[in-house]
């Protein structure tokens, strides 16, 4: 009996501690489960310590049991938003190649030239080299003429005496005539490379100048700032320089892409503004996004979607659309200012 006691001691026991294991798990799932809160597209809220699967792509917070928000559950990525992302990796690969390739013009034009007299002595002798082929074009040129006039002139005789123009003739003048239009070209094209020159070297000219009558500044610091405009400008971005301003910045950006873009704004955040998609050729849809970089500024990136379509990439690289990325940071500036 003592023995049969004993056993069942230690079944109670053991019946006892399950039970208390088993209340201990119960309290802890209880103490461990969440309350989340949620806003669907026709601004209900919600509150629910279970999501239905129907809105769980939806932004929701996690909220502790006296109501604190201890969390953010991000919202699912729409396609166009990750088609964005990969965009703007894009264009902070190209900002980076930009910067990277001024900042060693600048490091090659400080090193290589003394003053601004060695810069005109250049120039003048690069514009004289294009001089000189232009006129061995221009030569060229004179001499095919020449060669097709003569070569009418046996074609007029030829009919003139009632003979036909033979086909050996008349694939001569055709392919004089292509000499001199592939030779217009070519008097072209250097007339073309004349102002590039002309360009390039008026804008090694100017920044020569800001750097050496630049005092008491580095000169590296202004050759990375500069090298950061020159992007911003072809790539249509803006730089933040404090909390503040960048805020002011963030609303300026949007306001660019409510005036600028052909198609209605279909997302509109703290951090992003997007078009729909473009529905015609000539639709531009513009799209802002404001992201922090690696040394913790935050930059303003503006994208341009055009119709999926041959006239609509056409569209896209033509002079309207490249003015638009280049007036994005200085529409951002004037409001500042302002």
């Amino acid at each position: 009996m003592v023995l049969k006691y004993f056993y069942s001691m230690i079944n109670y026991r053991s019946f006892f501690c399950m039970a208390l294991i088993s209340c201990t798990t119960t309290f802890q799932v209880s103490a461990e489960s969440k309350t989340y809160r949620w806003v669907d597209s026709e601004g209900k809220v919600y509150y629910s310590d279970n999501v239905p699967p129907s809105k769980s792509k939806l932004e929701r917070q996690v909220l502790s049991d006296t109501g604190r928000v201890i969390g953010v559950i991000q919202a699912a990525k729409t396609k166009e938003q990750i088609a964005l992302e990969q965009r703007l990796k894009t264009l902070r690969k190209e900002q980076e190649k930009i910067i990277a390739k001024q900042k060693s013009n600048d490091k090659v034009l400080l090193s290589t030239f003394r003053n601004i007299d060695d810069l005109r002595m250049t120039l003048n002798g690069k514009l004289q080299a294009v001089d000189a082929q232009r006129r061995v074009h221009e030569r060229t040129l004179e001499n095919l003429k020449e060669d097709l006039v003569i070569v009418r002139k046996k074609a007029a005789n030829a009919e003139r005496n009632g003979r036909k123009v033979s086909k050996k003739m008349l694939d001569e003048m055709v392919s004089i005539e292509d000499k001199i239009s592939l030779t217009y070209a070519d008097i072209n094209k250097t007339i073309e490379t004349k102002k590039a020159i002309k360009k390039k070297f008026d804008n090694d000219i100017e920044r020569f100048l800001f750097f050496t009558k630049a005092s008491n500044v580095n000169v590296q610091e202004l050759s990375d700032e500069r090298a950061e405009i020159k992007a911003a400008s072809t790539l249509g971005l803006f730089n933040c320089k404090d909390k503040k301003s960048c805020k002011q910045a963030w609303e300026a950006a949007k306001q660019f892409v409510i005036k600028n873009s052909t198609t209605p704004i279909n997302f509109n955040t703290d951090s992003l503004i997007m078009g729909n998609d473009p529905q015609q050729f000539t639709d531009i849809s513009l799209s802002a996004s404001r992201s922090t970089r690696a040394n913790n500024k935050v930059s303003i990136f503006l994208d341009i979607r055009c119709h999926n379509s041959t006239l609509g990439q056409e569209f896209c690289r033509s002079e309207k659309v490249e003015n638009m990325r280049h007036e994005f940071r200085p529409y951002i500036e004037n409001t500042l200012k302002n």
